[in-house]
Parts: C-alpha cells; structure tokens; sequence
C-alpha cells in the first residue's frame, strides 16, 4: 500500500452511494435514443459474435464517443489509420443505470489499419481475460496499448472501469458520462477508479514502482507529478487542466513505447 492510511471503508460507501443514485435514474424512452452503426465512420461490432452491430445511444452520449475518438486518432503514432474496427459488448440496455439511459458503452477491442503495411492489428485489446497470462514483450505491448487507451477515455469521461475495478471487467472497459456530462473529466483523489488508472499509468506507461492498491498517496502523488514534469507540465493533478494533461500526455507516452 503507497498511502499512509487506507481509506478503503470511506471509498466503499461513496461507491455505494453513487451506485444509489444511477440506480434511480429513470431509463431512456426509445425516443431519445438514436441508431448508430459506426464512430466517426467507423463500424462497430458485436464483440460475442464478431458480426456489424449497431448500438442505440443517447445523443449527447454518443457525441462524446466521437469527439474521444478524433483525439484518440491523433494522438496515435501517424501510421495507425482507418479503417477501424470497433468492438463492444453493448450500449443502450434495457436495464438501470447509464446503460438503461443509452449513456454508457462497453469496449472490448479496437482493430486498426497499418498505413505502412496494410495489415489490420488490434491497437487496444480490452479483453483482460485473454492477455493476462502472455509473458515477456506480448504482455507488455498488450498492457501498455491497454493503458494508453484507457488514459484517453479517462480525458473524455469521468466513469471508465478497467479490469482493476473488478472480474466483471476483465473483458472490457466500461464508459458513462454519468458525471462528466457533456465536458472533459476532472481527477478527484477520493475515486478508487481514476487512482487505479493514475498508479497503472505510472507504473506501466511512465515505468515508475508505484503501487497498485486503489488509495491515493504520497508515492502516487509524487510520482504522477514526476510523469507531469516529464510531459511538460508541474504540480498535482488535482486540476482539471493538469489531470487532462497527465491523461493525453500517459496515452502517447503508451503509444511511443509500442507504436
């Protein structure tokens, strides 16, 4: 453990308490939702049965899919191009919570054209559950391709639950705007999830020994701040704008290690 005391009780019961309040949120009428079959022209797929599937989403929600992605395809090495293909477990459900409203996506896999080659790669594997036994430099471009990612969907939104979360999402990501709404995310100390993925980015991505335990601490503190200074910026990523930084910074970090 990095922090001095854990405050895992504290942050349990604030996940409960958010857990309350997406439960009572009313779900989307059919009307609100619209039909996609792509993002940003790129198809999606059902990620059970490989086949082009399209997904039902609210429209704001699906707004923040696309702008995730135009980032997300320039901040990748210049050699990744479309096409693309996109996988997912699935969008608007008829269930509580943000994927009753048509707010949430879960993804497995992103494929990506090789402009050199032509070859199509898996340039993200959300799949947890088939990469964590690889060994040597498979486990590491499959992790660090994994992180870079996640770094770019926490710049996006405030929700997005890795496989450190727990077994449900050993074989995707999960993303909401439940809090983020229509704008970028912001850091807060207290969230389980985002220091999860702030100790996974150092540790990772930036190649410091921090801990993975879920708490905020001084070693996370100080070596978040160490990978800040490297990509230009200072001081804690308690900011909005330095959070972001951390965030777009971790993902083309990732993807220069493993282009």
């Amino acid at each position: 453990m990095n922090g001095s005391m854990s405050r895992r009780s504290i942050l349990t019961a604030a996940a409960a308490g958010s857990a309350a309040v997406l439960l009572g949120t009313a779900r989307a009428s059919a009307a609100t939702l619209v039909t996609q079959s792509e993002i940003n022209s790129q198809p999606t797929y059902y990620e059970v049965n490989g086949a082009a599937t399209s997904f039902r989403y609210e429209p704001g929600f699906y707004s923040r899919l696309e702008t995730w992605h135009v980032h997300w395809r320039n901040w990748t090495p210049n050699h990744w191009t479309v096409p693309h293909k996109i996988y997912s477990y699935g969008a608007y459900v008829d269930k509580p919570g943000m994927h009753g409203e048509g707010r949430a996506f879960d993804l497995a896999r992103l494929l990506i054209t090789n402009r050199d080659t032509g070859a199509m790669f898996t340039a993200f594997n959300g799949r947890y559950d088939q990469w964590h036994s690889l060994t040597g430099d498979a486990l590491r471009t499959a992790r660090t391709r994994y992180w870079g990612t996640v770094a770019s969907l926490h710049y996006h939104f405030r929700h997005v639950l890795s496989y450190l979360d727990n077994a449900e999402h050993h074989n995707h990501v999960h993303i909401d705007n439940a809090v983020s709404g229509s704008g970028d995310s912001s850091f807060a100390t207290s969230s389980t999830t985002q220091t999860y993925f702030v100790q996974a980015a150092c540790q990772y991505i930036w190649g410091y020994s921090t801990g993975i335990d879920g708490d905020w601490g001084p070693q996370t503190q100080r070596d978040s701040s160490a990978a800040l200074v490297r990509a230009g910026s200072d001081g804690v990523i308690t900011t909005q704008s330095r959070w972001l930084t951390f965030c777009k910074a971790s993902a083309q970090q990732a993807w220069a290690l493993v282009p």
